[in-house]
C-alpha cells in the first residue's frame, strides 16, 4: 500500500497522520513523525453486509401520447420512447418517405432532415406500423422529438 497522509483533530489539535501499511488486524502509522503499531479491534467489515443500500426514489415523466383518436393515452416516458422514432439532431423536415398505417421495418428510410446547409436521411430505430406522423414538411424539430409513433408488429 502507497503511504497515505491523513490530517485529523483530536481534542481540537491537528496531527498528521501517515499510515504506513495497513492490515485486516493492525496498521503502522506515523504521527507527526513518530511511527506506532495500532492494532485494529473493530472495523465494522463483519456488518458491512448488512448495509442495504439507499437507491433515490425516481418518479417517472409520464408523456400524452396520440393514438389516432378517442382519449389521449398517458404513458410513462421511457415506454412512450419505447415506439417512437425520435429527430437525430435539430433541423427542418424537407420530406417524409412513410404514412399512416405503413409497416415499416428497422433500418428503413422514414424522412429526410436538413440541419446545417446538410440533408440528414432518418432511418427508423425500430419496425412496427407507423400510426402517427408527429411532424409535417417544413416543420422545425429540436433533438429528441418525437416524429413518428409506431405500433409494434404482432406475430
Amino acid at each position: 500500500m502507497k503511504d497515505k497522509e491523513l490530517v485529523l483533530e483530536i481534542n481540537g489539535r491537528e496531527y498528521t497522520v501517515v499510515v504506513n501499511e495497513f492490515s485486516a488486524r493492525e496498521a503502522t502509522v506515523s504521527v507527526d513523525g513518530k511511527k506506532y503499531t495500532v492494532g485494529l479491534k473493530d472495523l465494522g467489515a463483519e456488518q458491512a453486509a448488512a448495509v442495504k443500500p439507499h437507491a433515490p426514489v425516481v418518479k417517472a415523466k409520464t408523456v400524452t401520447v396520440s393514438h389516432g383518436g378517442g382519449k389521449p393515452l398517458h404513458r410513462p416516458e421511457a415506454l412512450a420512447k419505447a415506439n417512437t422514432i425520435l429527430a437525430p439532431l435539430p433541423g427542418q423536415i424537407i420530406d417524409i418517405f412513410v404514412e399512416e398505417g405503413e409497416t415499416i421495418e428497422a433500418g428503413q428510410r422514414v424522412c429526410m432532415l436538413e440541419a446545417m446547409k446538410m440533408e440528414n436521411e432518418v432511418n427508423a430505430t425500430i419496425g412496427g406500423v407507423v400510426v402517427d406522423i408527429r411532424k409535417k414538411i417544413g416543420e422545425t424539430v429540436n433533438q429528441g422529438d418525437a416524429l413518428f409513433i409506431l405500433k409494434p408488429v404482432e406475430g
